[in-house]
């Protein structure tokens, strides 16, 4: 069972960085709106050079990746043992991060 106060701190980190998320979404928003009125010219968008891996539609390798994401889960979920020690490594990699 993974320790409440280190599950309400990764709670508490994912809010924060939906609302910062959010709040970037509507700045930009509200930007264009502005350059839009003001009769700025739009700005420069980079061209593209082909797929951007992770982008959506990734194809046959995005599908894999999310059935190994959601094969691992299932597994997890009907482990004691196996949620446990995935538990153990996923706090043990968030305070490497954290740390330096």
């Amino acid at each position: 069972m993974p320790d409440p106060s280190w599950q309400a701190r990764e709670q508490a980190q994912q809010a924060h960085r939906i609302h910062q998320n959010h709040v970037r979404h509507h700045q930009e928003l509200h930007d264009r709106a502005r350059a839009r009125h003001t009769g700025a010219s739009r700005p420069h968008r980079p061209a593209s050079h082909g797929p951007v891996r992770g982008a959506r539609g990734g194809g046959l390798a995005g599908l894999l990746l999310l059935l190994l994401a959601v094969s691992a889960v299932v597994l997890v979920a009907h482990d004691p043992e196996l949620r446990a020690t995935a538990g153990t490594f996923v706090r043990d990699l968030l305070s490497t991060v954290q740390s330096g």
